[in-house]
């Protein structure tokens, strides 16, 4: 088998190319009666020249510009997450806090994957969307929230469990749901082989951080009809670092550490060549730090970190230290430096528990031209416990309800003022001390003000479905039609030490049908329309106080339209239209307010996209592609007049979002052992309010409170990328690097960050291979995302890190 592979590799460059173009556009003959060795071979080179390769979900494609990321650069590059993999795709940008843990992946606002600049993004696990419709994850609120599904990329399943990533950026995956704006990450699990393998890796590196990883596949019957696939992963690592972009200083974030174990296990069982059982299962589970927010460490230090919570918990006060004004939550802005008491939390072990268990059983019962018929059920229960128990003072107050608590007491000890000396040893005496300070008085502190944190938060979201799809080729048509029903949950459990103790549980059913057909126009042409019909019932929530009780029922019909036509064998063509319909979330009703309560509609629009493949010469490709969203019914809180104020107010509405983005991507073989892959993206938003909504003119995006009309301050302008790899028998090395420009500087504290990361593998025999791992080769300081209320570089990312291993395949 090992020669055959090596004989492929010397196959004359033309050839793959025809073949693979071939695969994707499903010719005369069947992609899929390619024998799968040769598309596995063949997709590491497709992907250099065409962006597409054969999955078991590459039916579904319907045009588009898609990226995949096989088992043998997962194997190559030895990703540690999702996030990592793909953030190398052209027009995929994050937006995270530089940690994980605590409310990351829960939180809407801690999480974002944008593709194309959206962050209407789905998320799939062979085929299947693993959001909740329920869950609080969708959007913490339009005023400060995101459009995300919420998923966590990172907590879906474990690299060793993953044999391809595709990313399909654009409506070119209508098949997955009205609201796949910006596009689809579709992760597809391992299925066992023939022959009996398993692997060991064990690594650790920077900050203590440790991975170990364990995988046992093979098959069971004689007839090699039974197939399994088994992964257990753990990871770890203590608080990180990251490099203050403000100073230049090198300094630890404490509570960033984490500790997570996963475990996967897929069964198939194939009874011929048209029916089979496939059984998986996913489990992660962990408990994490909770930072929230990087220190700053220009006011990293004992005086500022007493003036901060001075201001919060008591109030301002004149230059005799005389009190003039109560204490309140402010803003980075009015109090610099703010984001650091954040950092008490650290001192009471505030951390974060979650346990997933995911399972998914598929009967495919008829397989057409690679076209499966099947029977899904799955179902998923994912547990969070948050400990997020704290004390600011000796008067109480934690998170957003301690503002002003000692106002009285220290305003009754000095009525008339004091001596700075006298209120910084007042200050010393009531308030938590440094956690940059000396331990042992932050340990006194935490015992005498209830220990450190027991569980106060509890979420546990729930969905369970059923899908039915029936696949039929006829002639020229291949015809998809899907049946799916959703019922999701959501519990939250809520007993602060103040006292404020809930109970909520929202549900939420849906019910999609969708028809695909894929018209093989000719041999050169393919034409696919679509229509799918989604119903989503109302939020039913148990919390009787709750306004949005009975809201959100709501019905779409939608439509796409993509074809792709290939000129020649060196160029094609894709197109593709679809309306998007986004029904409101939960959260959505919660900023209804001002001239407008309760009138919101759901997000409607249309996104079209547009791109062209070509190939230079046998050793070089070019891509371009083009995405337009108009959006007529996006939810944002803009300032809007009202005859009720008689004044504008910040009000939660349906307004105009258009969205652009285009990127151009180049791939080149220099020689058999060289290749180089570089790319441009650039993205903008413009907001705008609908006919009869008077908006403040003096409004701009600066002052905007909503995340999402700030996009554009809150991602860089411009994205290039360079993907330098080397490879020569036993060795690989690749240098990845990213470089953002256009950066707001009110949002960052750099116009550009440029960021190189640098990996090497070596064989040094069979079945033994040894690696290394650096992020952040220079050490930069760069953030991702922004935070009004927390300021420039609450976010920052870690610093450089380098991760050593060594992996053993028996």
């Amino acid at each position: 088998m090992t020669d055959f592979l090596r004989q492929l590799d010397c196959l004359h460059l033309k050839f793959v190319i025809v073949l693979s173009v071939c695969c994707h556009f499903d010719l005369s003959f069947s992609s899929l009666t390619l024998s799968k060795i040769l598309a596995e071979k063949l997709s590491t080179l497709f992907i250099q020249h065409h962006n597409d390769t054969v999955t078991e979900q590459s039916y579904y494609r319907t045009g588009g510009d898609v990226k995949v990321i096989t088992r043998e650069e997962i194997e190559k590059r030895h990703y540690t997450d999702v996030t990592e993999a793909i953030k190398r795709i052209p027009g995929v940008t994050f937006q995270n806090p530089g940690y994980r843990g605590g409310e990351y992946g829960y939180v809407a606002y801690n999480n974002g994957v944008l593709i194309n600049g959206d962050s209407r993004v789905i998320i799939l696990v062979d085929g299947r969307r693993v959001d909740n419709a329920a869950s609080q994850r969708i959007s913490g609120s339009s005023r400060r929230g995101t459009k995300s599904t919420g998923v966590n990329l990172d907590q879906v399943t474990n690299m060793e469990n993953i044999e391809k990533i595709e990313v399909i950026k654009g409506p070119g995956a209508s098949a997955y749901g009205p609201d796949a704006t910006g596009g689809v990450i579709n992760i597809i699990t391992r299925k066992g082989g023939y022959s009996t393998v398993g692997t060991i890796d064990l690594a650790s590196g920077s900050w203590n951080k440790h991975n170990y990883s364990f995988s046992y596949s093979g098959s069971l019957d004689h007839d090699n009809s039974l197939h399994y696939f088994v992964s257990m992963n753990r990871t770890m690592s203590g608080d990180t670092e990251f490099k203050d972009g403000q100073t230049g200083d090198v300094i630890r974030l404490p509570g960033s550490r984490y500790r997570e174990d996963g475990a996967n296990i897929r069964i198939d069982k194939d009874f011929d060549k048209k029916h089979s059982l496939r059984l998986w299962y996913n489990h992660k589970s962990g408990r994490d730090g909770y930072p929230v927010a990087t220190p700053s460490a220009k006011y990293w230090n004992e005086r500022d970190w007493y003036r901060i919570l001075f201001e919060i918990v008591v109030g301002r006060y004149d230059s005799n230290h005389k009190l003039t004004e109560k204490g309140q939550w402010w803003t980075d802005q009015r109090q610099p430096g703010y984001h650091n008491v954040y950092l008490t939390r650290y001192m009471y072990d505030i951390s974060n528990d979650f346990n997933n268990n995911d399972w998914d059983l598929v009967y495919t019962f008829n397989k057409d031209k690679g076209m499966e018929s099947f029977v899904r059920a799955y179902y998923q229960n994912h547990i969070y416990r948050g400990r997020a128990a704290f004390q600011f003072s000796k008067f109480g107050g934690g998170g957003g309800n301690g503002a002003g608590v000692g106002y009285d007491e220290y305003n009754n000890t000095f009525p008339t003022g004091t001596t700075y000396e006298q209120m910084y040893a007042w200050m010393k005496e009531h308030l938590a001390p440094f956690p940059g300070g000396d331990k042992k008085a932050m340990d006194e502190w935490v015992a005498k003000t209830g220990g450190v944190s027991p569980v106060t938060d509890w979420h546990r979201e729930e969905n369970n479905g059923i899908e039915l799809q029936y696949a039929k080729s006829l002639g020229k048509h291949d015809v998809i039609a899907d049946f799916n029903y959703d019922k999701a949950k959501n519990y939250t459990w809520r007993n602060r030490r103040a006292g404020d103790y809930s109970v909520t549980h929202l549900s939420r059913d849906t019910i999609t049908g969708y028809v695909q057909d894929k018209i093989h126009v000719s041999d050169k042409w393919d034409v696919t329309p679509a229509l799918r019909y989604s119903h989503y019932s109302s939020f039913e929530n148990t919390n009787s106080s709750d306004t949005q009780q009975g809201k959100g029922k709501t019905s779409a019909l939608t439509y796409a339209l993509n074809t792709q036509y290939m000129f020649d064998d060196t160029m094609s063509m894709y197109f593709g239209w679809t309306r998007i319909f986004r029904p409101l979330r939960e959260g959505d009703y919660s900023t209804a307010n001002g001239e407008y309560p309760n009138m919101l509609e759901d997000e409607e629009g249309h996104v079209m996209t547009i791109g062209l493949q070509k190939l230079l010469g046998n050793k070089t490709s070019i891509g371009v592609n083009y995405n337009w969203t108009d959006m007529t019914n996006a939810v944002a809180t803009l300032p809007i007049w009202s005859t009720r104020l008689n004044d504008f107010a910040a009000t939660a509405v349906n307004a105009r979002e258009k969205k652009t983005a285009f990127n151009i991507t180049l791939d080149h073989q220099f020689n058999p052992h060289v290749t180089l892959s570089a790319s441009y993206d650039h993205m903008y938003d413009k907001w705008s309010a609908k006919d009869g909504m008077r908006i403040d003119p003096n409004w701009g995006y600066v002052s905007a409170d909503d995340i999402n009309v700030q996009i554009n301050r809150l991602r860089p302008a411009n994205h290039y990328a360079l993907n330098l790899s080397y490879e020569n028998r036993k060795l690989y090395t690749g240098l990845l690097a990213n470089w953002y420009t256009g950066n707001n500087t009110s949002a960052f504290t750099s116009r550009q960050f440029l960021l190189l990361d640098w990996n090497i593998n070596y064989q040094v025999a069979k079945d033994f291979n040894v690696y290394m791992v650096v992020s952040n080769l220079t050490n930069q300081s760069y953030e991702t995302t922004y935070n009004a209320r927390n300021g420039i570089g609450s976010a920052a990312m870690p610093g450089r890190s380098f991760v050593i291993g060594a992996k053993y395949t028996f």
